[in-house]
């Protein structure tokens, strides 16, 4: 039997964080730390006219723009809604729009989980809770507040506590950290500490989802 090598020159190995201007480490939690009774975005509704749900947050194609990368290289986040009996986002993710309807999706909530104050104004701190089983990842981010849909947010740096890093063996070059947090008071804490920061990027609203398809996406990535 013969095998397939593939080969290429030595090159010095990097690892994600090397030489980063920005922490953005991955926040990840042990189950869901927001539930129906934290205001989760979208939230349910019913008058005497009917029932449905209801988002702040418009829905649609955004964009999350790092800063330090190229502005045409975003990543792409849809944001749909599950229906209206069950209020949910169905998040999908990928490094272009179009293939957006091929990506894994999850079930997410905007939260906003506090306010601080940053040059003596006030600042509205947020989270995207992206998934619910196993665990939920937590976007970190911030704005000012205003009335009206919300159609952009900061993006804040995420520098994970010595004390709440988990590590296991790296697998080639992927590493395997992560910053555990799994309580809210040391989420908020987290948020607090990173607004006081430059902003890691901008999420931003792009538009309704071109050609009105709203087809739920391929598969799941996680309950």
């Amino acid at each position: 039997m013969t095998a397939l090598l593939l080969t290429a020159p030595w090159a010095q190995a990097q690892t994600d964080t090397e030489d980063a201007a920005f922490d953005d480490e991955l926040v990840h939690s042990d189950v869901p730390l927001y539930g129906y009774k934290d205001n989760l975005v979208p939230e349910h509704f019913s008058d005497d006219d009917g029932f449905g749900c209801m988002s702040r947050v418009a829905r649609g194609d955004w964009t999350l723009k790092r800063n330090g990368l190229p502005d045409d290289d975003p990543e792409w986040l849809r944001l749909q809604n599950y229906g209206v009996m069950h209020c949910a986002i169905v998040e999908s993710r990928s490094h272009s729009r179009d293939r957006l309807d091929e990506s894994g999706y999850r079930y997410s909530f905007f939260v906003e989980i506090g306010k601080t104050r940053i040059a003596n104004k006030p600042v509205e701190l947020w989270v995207l809770q992206s998934g619910t089983r196993p665990g939920s990842d937590y976007l970190l981010l911030a704005r000012t507040p205003a009335n009206g849909i919300i159609n952009s947010f900061d993006v804040l740096q995420s520098r994970c506590p010595a004390t709440h890093r988990r590590e296991g063996p790296n697998v080639d070059i992927w590493s395997t950290a992560y910053c555990a947090i799994n309580g809210q008071q040391n989420l908020l804490a987290l948020a607090k500490s990173m607004a006081t920061r430059p902003p890691l990027g901008k999420l931003t609203f792009v538009g309704e989802i071109k050609d009105k398809q709203l087809a739920e996406p391929a598969a799941p990535a996680s309950e």
